[in-house]
């Protein structure tokens, strides 16, 4: 840890001219300092709610955290099992309010604690907004007009004691209206003087709901490799997707999905699934054993043609504990939520063809109209996909799909069951006069869903 000296020299790095740095906020840190406790400083408008510091707190290069990160403060003052006056200091997250009986009987007190008036806090060198759990930087002479020989008591609900998501930090004022620190609230509970950690918070029902999946990250396991940047777009159409959903809650790289990708060069042999199917399960299911052993709780097989294999996959994951996402069922809850009835399915032939029984997407879309390719437009888009996988998504390849969609495919909308066709639509911009659904996007979706928690 870095000396209190090196610490104060930080601190006045955030100074704008002609500032010095605010006592309290000297005091801050030395109290930080000297119980050998990890914080990070930083600068903000002015606030004075939980809300509006939880919009304006800038950590890790991003502005505002989840309110759930606001560390909310309450200064009050009991009548102790003495029956002497004392001060108690109470926390918990900003998105929970405090439960008053509750502190009262974590703290054995003859009275429910009744906040401190704005003229004590104001003896004390504070003011609304300016509480923090660093009351013992105060100098004990403001304090003796007002304490009878008893300690400032400072009681953390216990939820404060497990850390939410990445990086498990809370955030508070450092002394100063314009200033913040950054800190882990179970390290400050077992260091601080006085402490009680007990139940003493519930949720506020006037605050919207957690979001799940950030209070503990579920890993997503992707296995690609027909072809392998398919798993790449995947990847990052999942991340594109957490952000949109997550909103002003986004911290960038901090809420991101922790994300197992394991490609397997045998997924191309499904090409010709109907000559390679063993080696092909052989290789995924290795690969699948492979991922659950790094912890994934999500699977997402980057591929339509090896849906085909979902029956021995959900056995799998059943037995290693994880939950396996089907693109062909995401795609038609997705349909079906968007009152499509009538699709063309553009794949090759273990995927378009329903005659083959390879189709993972035969029984989602039962009920829903499907053209399904010719001869000629399914050898057609054979020749694209190995194109694709040769060359990667070209301009020429591009022109080539817009031809196949022109002249074998009737139908407004169509569902690009190939993956190398993702590859084009997302690398490629493409006018058309058809409704262009990509699978990809549908399938990232739905895996950002499960891990935010969120309804599917």
């Amino acid at each position: 840890m870095a000396s209190l000296a090196e610490e104060l020299r930080r601190a006045e790095k955030l100074l704008y001219p002609p500032e010095a740095l605010p006592e309290p906020v000297r005091r801050t840190v030395t109290f930080l300092t000297e119980r050998d406790i990890w914080f990070q400083l930083n600068r903000n408008h002015p606030v004075r709610s939980c809300r509006d510091a939880a919009s304006r707190r800038r950590r890790l290069g991003h502005e505002g955290i989840p309110l759930w990160d606001e560390f909310k403060s309450f200064f009050g003052r009991f009548i102790n099992a003495s029956g002497k006056s004392q001060f108690v200091v109470g926390h918990c997250r900003g998105d929970r309010i405090l439960n008053l009986t509750l502190l009262a009987r974590s703290l054995n007190a003859q009275t429910i604690s009744e906040r401190l008036p704005a003229d004590d806090l104001q003896r004390l060198g504070l003011e609304y907004g300016l509480i923090n759990p660093f009351v013992g930087s105060f100098q004990p002479g403001n304090l003796d007009p007002l304490i009878e020989q008893s300690p400032i008591l400072q009681v953390f609900d216990s939820e404060l004691m497990s850390r939410i998501g990445v990086p498990g930090t809370v955030m508070t004022n450092a002394g100063d209206l314009t200033w913040a620190v950054e800190f882990f609230a179970d390290e400050l509970a077992r260091t601080v003087d006085q402490a009680i950690i007990a139940e003493i918070a519930e949720p506020d029902p006037e605050e919207a709901p957690r979001i799940p999946g950030l209070r503990n990250p579920k890993s997503i396991g992707i296995i690609t490799g027909n072809a392998p940047d398919s798993g790449i777009i995947l990847w990052t159409k999942v991340n594109d997707w957490v952000r949109q959903l997550l909103g002003r809650n986004s911290a960038g790289d901090v809420s991101m999905p922790p994300v197992v990708v394991h490609s397997i060069p045998e997924m191309g042999l499904s090409m010709e699934l109907d000559r390679r199917e063993e080696f092909v399960w052989k290789a995924l299911r290795e690969a699948i054993l492979a991922v659950s052993r790094a912890g994934v709780k999500f699977l997402a097989v980057a591929d339509n043609t090896t849906q085909y294999f979902a029956p021995e996959i959900r056995i799998l994951c059943g037995e290693t504990g994880i939950e396996f996402v089907s693109l062909p069922e995401a795609v038609a809850a997705f349909l079906r939520r968007e009152g499509h009835s009538k699709i063309a399915l553009a794949g090759i032939r273990w995927v378009a063809d329903f005659e083959q029984n390879y189709s993972a997407y035969r029984e989602p879309l039962r009920g829903i109209e499907v053209e399904r390719p010719g001869e000629e437009a399914l050898q057609a888009l054979s020749d694209l996909a190995y194109q694709v996988k040769r060359e990667g998504a070209t301009e020429a390849g591009l022109n080539r799909l817009r031809d196949i969609l022109r002249q074998y495919v009737k139908s407004d909308v169509v569902v690009l069951a190939l993956t190398e066709l993702s590859l084009l639509v997302d690398r490629q911009r493409m006018k058309s006069t058809k409704t262009l659904i990509d699978p990809m996007n549908i399938y990232a979706e739905a895996l950002a869903r499960r891990y935010l928690g969120l309804a599917v």
